[in-house]
């Protein structure tokens, strides 16, 4: 399904949407319809006319859903010890959301990270709806251009020693354990959402004739990892150090 909704809008949309707060996309005109259970005596009635099939839910976001978005941030966000301790007794206190909030305050920089952080956050969950419900919006550009090139040996050879002790272990197939060949490809992307998943993939079997492959994800780079089996010639290959 093809749609002109705004990108933008539907963030936001996802942002707000709760149990008494809803958004709807009627897909015939292409517009978002919200819907607010606190204001007016006819709501019942409009959500009963939401029930035709040209009209699409936004899923409803929970007090966990965002809960998790605020522990993923302190996790891996906030690198100094004692500042991250503080934000996990805030979060384990009670009305942690408020908590959360005010101590944002003592952290500037922390908060206008905090703010993109949410914001991305948000923006992967709607494109992964969007990739779900098979829905495409028109005219926009969702995610970066993707750019892959396979490492050359000097290269592989200045990486860290995490990723140059990172390599194939065994075959999935028949179990092989040796002898494995091993490519490191560079993507300067990291797998966020599932849209960039598919323009990976999509990417690998084009350029490089490549069906199967692992994703290592650190801070930077990201790199794609393939092995080929020289038994089977498989390419379902277990990496391990």
């Amino acid at each position: 399904m093809r749609l002109a909704i705004d990108f933008e809008e539907l963030v936001d949309a996802f942002e707000e949407s709760d149990v008494m707060h809803h958004f709807f996309i009627d897909t015939q005109k292409n517009e978002l319809i919200y819907i607010n259970e606190a204001v007016g005596d006819d709501c019942e009635k409009q959500l009963d006319a939401m029930e035709d099939e040209r009209y699409l839910m936004v899923p409803a976001r929970f007090p966990r859903d965002n809960f998790m978005i605020m522990e993923m941030f302190v996790y891996e966000k906030i690198h100094d010890i004692t500042i991250a301790e503080k934000f996990n007794q805030a979060l384990e206190r009670k009305k942690p959301f408020r908590n959360f909030k005010d101590l944002l305050f003592d952290y500037p920089d922390l908060r206008e990270q905090w703010f993109a952080y949410h914001r991305e956050h948000l923006k992967n969950e709607t494109i992964n709806w969007l990739c779900n419900s098979n829905i495409e919006l028109e005219n926009q550009c969702l995610i970066p251009e993707i750019d892959i090139r396979e490492l050359t040996q000097d290269e592989i050879n200045n990486l860290s020693d995490e990723i140059k002790e990172f390599g194939p272990v065994r075959c999935m197939n028949c179990q092989k354990k040796k002898g494995f060949t091993r490519r490191l490809f560079l993507i300067n992307v990291s797998p966020e959402n599932r849209l960039i998943e598919q323009k990976t993939k999509h990417l690998m079997k084009k350029q490089f004739d490549i069906t199967h492959y692992g994703w290592w994800s650190g801070e930077d780079p990201n790199i794609l990892t393939v092995s080929r089996c020289p038994k089977c010639d498989s390419e379902r290959i277990i990496w391990d150090y």
